[in-house]
């Protein structure tokens, strides 16, 4: 019994870190997936198959190297140099991503309850900031609880749409594969890019996490619940491309299609929505402002707390004066370049290590 309330803890807390607010708006399921029509499986299937490798690598490297420190694992891939850098570079991608992610809860109060500028950044910034305070257990206590409800709510949406629009998904995969629609679309047209983009996307977020994770915890335990994170979220991005491509005609050039297919279930939902994916910002912003700060500061001492502190306000600051799109495209862009670099010494390493033990 103990066991199993641990793999759902650990699926609970990858749920939450990977569904920020792109997931819960379903933009990216749209831009990612549901463009490419009666493709979208493949897109899935890509980016499911890049999830599991490298999540599964970190977590046995964490664990067989015992690292202290999470982020050591890229100079376990990398060498010291390269290592270093894409250490420092996670470091700073996702403290940025932090900064992306308080600009997207300032937008979101702004648009769906007229909150002034600033608000919802300053509320998701203090709401982050206690809960890093309290360090890496601080952080997936939190996750382990918002997880569950996000996809619960996420799944709701997804499924009770896919069913009342899927008397018009046949008709909706035609027009998409006509091209009926100027869908902003990831990949340019190719569906095994688009994949491997989705499946890389996270992989600077994940490292270091499921590293500390699998060094600290029953490595079974941490990759059982990886899978099981694996299933529910890349089973409702199928279930989210059937609900948006039945509703298509509303969702296909919408801002948040989520909330579209919320408001047709009943206006008064898609205002609780709108907190849902608060939520699911929330659940993204602790693991990522916790791994910008865990490079400089060691867990639970009172540098770490003044950095979190210090750290957690000015990406507040930033969010409320710098415009996120723009910011989102730069560093989200980056990250899928130097995500793909890095899975291909994650490769070569691999490889080593398996030749070694058979050979020894």
């Amino acid at each position: 019994m103990k066991n199993i309330k641990s793999i759902l803890g650990f699926c609970g807390a990858c749920i939450a870190f990977y569904i920020g607010a792109g997931f819960a708006t379903m933009q990216e399921v749209m831009q990612y997936e549901a463009s490419y029509g009666s493709l979208f499986g493949v897109v899935i299937l890509v980016a499911a198959i890049i999830y599991v490798y490298t999540n599964f690598s970190f977590t046995l490297n964490g664990n067989r190297l015992n690292l202290t420190r999470g982020g050591d694992i890229y100079q376990v891939y990398c060498g010291k140099w390269i290592g270093m850098f894409f250490d420092f570079f996670s470091a700073l991608f996702c403290y940025m991503s932090f900064v992306v992610m308080c600009g997207g809860a300032n937008s979101t109060c702004i648009e769906q309850w007229g909150l002034p500028n600033g608000a919802g950044a300053v509320i998701l910034a203090t709401a982050t900031i206690l809960t890093v305070v309290f360090g890496l257990n601080g952080v997936v206590k939190a996750l382990k609880v918002v997880g569950p409800i996000i996809i619960i709510l996420i799944v709701f949406i997804a499924c009770w749409t896919a069913i009342t629009g899927f008397g018009n998904f046949k008709e909706g995969l035609e027009a998409i594969d006509n091209q009926k629609y100027e869908i902003t679309q990831v990949g340019d047209g190719n569906p095994f890019a688009s994949g491997a983009s989705y499946g890389g996307f996270v992989i600077l977020w994940f490292a270091a996490f499921l590293a500390e994770l699998g060094a600290k915890n029953p490595v079974k335990n941490v990759n059982r619940g990886m899978l099981l994170s694996t299933l529910a979220i890349f089973g409702v991005a199928a279930i989210s491309c059937i609900a948006l491509i039945g509703h298509i005609d509303e969702t296909w050039n919408a801002g948040v299609p989520a909330l579209v297919l919320a408001k047709s279930i009943h206006p008064v939902f898609a205002t609780i929505y709108a907190f849902i994916i608060f939520l699911g910002i929330y659940s993204s912003a602790c693991p990522l402002l916790w791994t910008g700060i865990s490079r400089i500061a060691k867990n639970g001492t009172p540098k770490y707390k003044v950095w979190a502190i210090g750290l957690g306000i000015l990406g507040c600051v930033i969010a409320c004066y710098v415009p996120y799109r723009p910011l989102l495209n730069i560093i989200y862009g980056l990250n899928g370049y130097l995500g793909f670099i890095l899975v291909a010494f994650m490769i070569w390493n691999d490889v080593s290590v398996l030749r070694k033990r058979k050979n020894a």
